[in-house]
């Protein structure tokens, strides 16, 4: 990640860690000041942190779009076409510094990898809504409670309606490609995913593809009305 710091640093992007060397196999980034957690804790769950993580998402598109790496480079996700910015990954709650009732950081770029906007959009509107059963919690628990925070996300990041309607297929998509992931790294000997399913994580994430597939239209038409 250390050419992707230094790019985003040149481009006046100062809400992502700046690289501080290495440590034997790990790179050392700074620290960024303020509170993480995920919609369980009332803060994260607040209006201008969701709009204001939509609109942080939206600047570090923005600046990632110049990025000059290789597409083929050691990710840790496989790039998906066309490349069109450097994805974050995993846009969600607990990766998202808060400060103030706003989002004004981004941490944890393990699952960065070259691809289109949609597809890094689909997986933080996933999250935020959050388009779930199992991550629900109080005041957002029904579809159309989710349904209106995905677009209140979307409105923020400034997606434009017509481009709204792939979303929940493109959701599909990702969580069906996280579960592959997981199950292959697990496959091969990783303990972190070897845990991640033997806790059920991706169990829950096939519950939730049943559940958008079920809201499906209800959600695509929810994202495209004004």
């Amino acid at each position: 990640m250390h050419s992707l710091f230094g790019h985003l640093k040149k481009c006046g992007f100062d809400s992502a860690p700046r690289s501080a060397g290495y440590d034997e196999n790990f790179e050392r980034v700074t620290f960024i000041e303020g509170e993480c957690g995920d919609l369980d804790s009332v803060q994260m769950r607040l209006d201008t942190v969701l709009t204001s993580a939509a609109r942080l998402l939206r600047i570090y598109h923005d600046c990632s779009a110049s990025f000059q790496g290789s597409a083929e480079g050691a990710w840790q996700l496989k790039p998906k076409p066309p490349f069109e910015v450097i994805c974050h990954g995993d846009f969600a709650p607990y990766n998202v510094v808060m400060r103030d009732g706003k989002a004004i950081g981004i941490i944890d770029f393990a699952a960065a990898h070259p691809g289109p906007r949609l597809w890094d959009i689909a997986y933080a509107v996933y999250r935020w809504a959050p388009l779930s059963r199992h991550i629900a919690v109080e005041s957002i628990v029904t579809i159309k409670e989710q349904i209106n925070r995905a677009r209140d996300f979307l409105d923020a990041y400034g997606l434009p309606a017509d481009e709204r309607a792939a979303l929940p297929d493109l959701v599909i998509e990702r969580l069906k490609g996280l579960v592959a992931f997981m199950e292959a790294e697990a496959a091969r000997g990783s303990e972190k995913y070897r845990k991640d399913i033997e806790e059920g994580h991706h169990r829950l994430f096939r519950e939730d593809i049943g559940y958008i597939r079920v809201h499906r239209d209800q959600i695509a038409a929810g994202l495209m009305a004004g």
